[in-house]
C-alpha cells in the first residue's frame, strides 16, 4: 500500500506541475518590440570604420581659434583646419557641427599624440563609404 500511494502521490504531482506550467504558458503572452519584429530587416553594423579626430590647433587674440580635424587613412593621416569665429566659451562649435552634417558619429576623448606632443582630442567614427 505503501508503494501504491507513492506512485499516486508522484503522478498527481506530476500532473499538477504539467497543468500548472501549461496555464502559465498561456497566460505568459507577450506582444513583440520594435526590435523583434520579423518583417523589420535587421540593422547591419559597417564591417569597417573611418575615424577621425578633432583638436585644438591655434588661439589668436582676433580669433576664436583655430581646431584641427585629423583624418586617420591607411596611408597616414589628412588634416584640415577650421577656424571658430565664435567667442571662446563656444569653442569647437563649428568644426562638431560640420562633422555631424558629414556623418560623423562621437565616440570619446583623449589624448592625440601628433606633430610635435601632445594634445586633447574629441574622437569620431563613421561607417566607411
Amino acid at each position: 500500500m505503501n508503494k501504491t500511494r507513492r506512485l499516486l502521490i508522484f503522478v498527481l504531482a506530476l500532473s499538477v506541475g504539467l497543468i500548472g506550467g501549461a496555464i502559465t504558458e498561456r497566460l505568459n503572452y507577450t506582444v513583440p518590440t520594435e526590435a523583434q519584429r520579423p518583417d523589420r530587416p535587421p540593422v547591419r553594423t559597417p564591417d569597417r570604420w573611418d575615424y577621425c579626430a578633432l583638436s585644438r590647433a591655434a588661439v589668436g587674440a582676433s580669433r576664436g581659434g583655430l581646431f584641427s580635424i585629423t583624418y586617420f587613412r591607411d596611408g597616414g593621416a589628412q588634416i584640415a583646419e577650421v577656424e571658430e569665429m565664435a567667442t571662446e566659451r563656444y569653442g569647437p562649435a563649428k568644426a562638431i557641427a560640420q562633422l555631424g552634417q558629414e556623418g560623423w558619429e562621437m565616440v570619446g576623448e583623449g589624448p592625440l599624440e601628433m606633430r610635435a606632443g601632445a594634445t586633447n582630442a574629441i574622437y569620431f567614427k563613421r561607417p566607411r563609404r
